[in-house]
């Protein structure tokens, strides 16, 4: 049914890309397009470097990258939109009338709340952010029926 997943946080730089990265590794051998983007995206701006460390010494392989604004041309009805927390969500709905396949992650799995923001901590708070996204992506990808 979904054959691109989107994730979105604010500004593309923390969650977002960290989603994206784990969740390609998640699903190494799947023909779906995974992607993410941010809503305030003001010059395109380079990856956390925390969130690259957390990456690499999970061994999970990222190319580098930069910051992208979120464009609706980019949105289908195969397309699967993850946010990280409800405002991001309120936003694409109210922004861009996007109300089909639009969810916070959180929200996908049945759980409550947001996704914790790791932004000003130390590596521990990118450590934490890591492991319940990847958490919630395994999850997300039973639901999907992704095995």
């Amino acid at each position: 049914m979904y054959n691109k997943l989107i994730f979105v946080c604010k500004e593309n730089v923390y969650l977002s890309p960290m989603a994206e990265w784990i969740m390609k590794s998640i699903l190494m051998d799947k023909s779906i397009e995974i992607c993410s983007r941010g809503l305030v995206v003001l010059f395109p701006e380079p990856r956390n470097m925390k969130v690259t460390d957390v990456l690499m010494n999970h061994a999970i392989p990222c190319e580098e990258q930069v910051s992208r604004e979120f464009d609706p041309a980019e949105v289908d009805e195969h397309t699967l939109i993850f946010t990280t927390n409800f405002p991001e969500k309120v936003k694409l709905v109210e922004d861009y009338d996007l109300t089909d396949n639009v969810y916070t992650l959180k929200e996908f799995v049945d759980e409550e709340g947001d996704v914790m923001d790791p932004y000003g901590g130390g590596e521990d708070a990118y450590e934490e952010s890591y492991v319940e996204l990847k958490d919630l992506l395994y999850k997300a990808k039973r639901k999907l029926g992704w095995v």
